[in-house]
């Protein structure tokens, strides 16, 4: 149920957030102004605005150097728009919440008030509940956009690592996910990401899918900014669903053009230190029940006894990863939801739309999984409850050598 849900949301994005924010619009300005009509005239005012956000998204798709009128206006519009609906979300928790405050003290609730009337006919204190609901989603939206998307944390892990080396205990690996370059992303936050990266002097970098964010973005202009990101092993990475999106052969061409990193696409590298080997398994990214089709055959080819860390764009591959005996997942895709509620991480879109393995590491028969929030963003340029993230691996050998 939960792949169908996010299928079709997914595969009808601007139809489904167009839809919110002109419903978030309506229902807050008949909240507010008091709007009495008739159903038929409410089904034209959502029509109404459902084309007008609509057009704001295809304008908003331009790149921002190519048509800067189209972008901003159409990225204002858009903003408008889920900020009404962070306030429509805002006037019902404010409502329920006015609500239970009645119930606990055994008082009567008006039916009209229960109704969500407006605030000229509601009781004084029941508005006062509804205004600071609004106010709440309205804010928690606003920081979204303002600041939520700049926001990065650094994850530092340590992970033993079956059959590595004694002498490449220690070695470093730093792992970034969902760059999503494009019409949506900022360059000066894409520059901060990749430099914060390199200022943790990794020995490997690895990337996990979701470089470019949809078929309008320039990769002239922005995949020479990836080469930024350096480690002394190299930087190697895999393609994800909206590299797809472009193109998977375009992308991997474009990114063999302007950067030093090299692609995995269903394949493996053996990477040399010193003597040593550390393998490296690309998983080309696939749509969800075919997510890990390639593993078995891939795993076949490595050497035995041999370290070895999976690339994967889809969390769900875990599941495959650990019957095909890896010992380590690398993935990306759920941007940690995205939106979450503040203080909770766990109470976000992910969950809800993709898997339980939404964000952060996991560990199932001595097999682990770290899941990346990602660099970039998707669909809107904000975040909620849920800083970018980069991650930064120790492995260790294991204590018998």
């Amino acid at each position: 149920m939960r792949t169908l849900l996010a299928r079709h949301i997914f595969r009808h994005y601007w139809e489904a957030f167009c839809i919110a924010a002109a419903l978030g619009e309506w229902s807050l300005a008949c909240w507010a102004l008091g709007i009495s009509v008739g159903p038929l005239a409410h089904l034209g005012a959502i029509a109404g605005l459902f084309a007008l956000n609509r057009l704001a998204a295809v304008a908003y798709e331009r790149e921002d150097d190519q048509a800067p009128v189209l972008h901003r206006t159409g990225g204002v519009v858009l903003a408008a728009g889920l900020v009404a609906s962070g306030g429509t979300g805002g006037l019902v928790a404010g409502a329920l919440a006015w609500m239970l405050v009645v119930r606990a003290g055994g008082l009567s609730a008006e039916a009209g008030i229960l109704a969500l009337v407006p605030p000229v006919t509601a009781d004084p204190v029941y508005a006062a509940f509804a205004m600071l609901g609004i106010a709440g989603g309205m804010g928690l939206v606003v920081d979204g956009y303002l600041r939520g998307y700049r926001r990065l944390a650094v994850t530092r892990l340590e992970v033993t690592l079956p059959h590595l080396p004694p002498a490449l205990d220690g070695l470093r690996v730093v792992h970034v996910s969902d760059l999503h370059l494009g019409p949506l992303a900022h360059r000066a936050t894409v520059r901060e990401g990749l430099e914060l990266a390199n200022a943790e002097v990794p020995d490997l970098v690895v990337v996990t899918g979701d470089i470019v964010d949809s078929p309008h973005t320039d990769l002239d202009s922005w995949l020479p900014e990836l080469d930024r990101l350096s480690a002394r092993l190299g930087v190697f990475a895999i393609l994800g669903n909206h590299d797809g999106r472009l193109g998977h052969a375009e992308v991997a061409a474009g990114i063999h053009t302007h950067t030093r990193w090299r692609v995995l696409r269903d394949e493996t590298a053996l990477v040399d230190v010193d003597g040593e080997r550390l393998a490296l398994v690309g998983l080309e990214d696939r749509p969800v029940p075919w997510e890990s089709v390639e593993l078995p055959a891939l795993a076949a080819t490595l050497p035995p006894n041999v370290a070895t860390i999976l690339l994967a764009h889809h969390p769900k591959v875990f599941h495959a990863a650990r019957a095909a005996g890896l010992p380590l997942t690398l993935a990306g895709h759920t941007h940690g939801g995205q939106l979450a509620v503040p203080g909770l991480p766990r109470f976000n879109a992910a969950r809800v739309l993709m898997t339980p393995l939404d964000a952060g590491t996991f560990v199932e028969n001595g097999c682990v999984l770290h899941v990346s929030r990602g660099l970039g963003t998707s669909g809107q340029r904000l975040r909620i409850g849920v800083p970018r993230e980069i991650t930064v691996i120790t492995l260790r050998a294991p204590a018998d050598g």
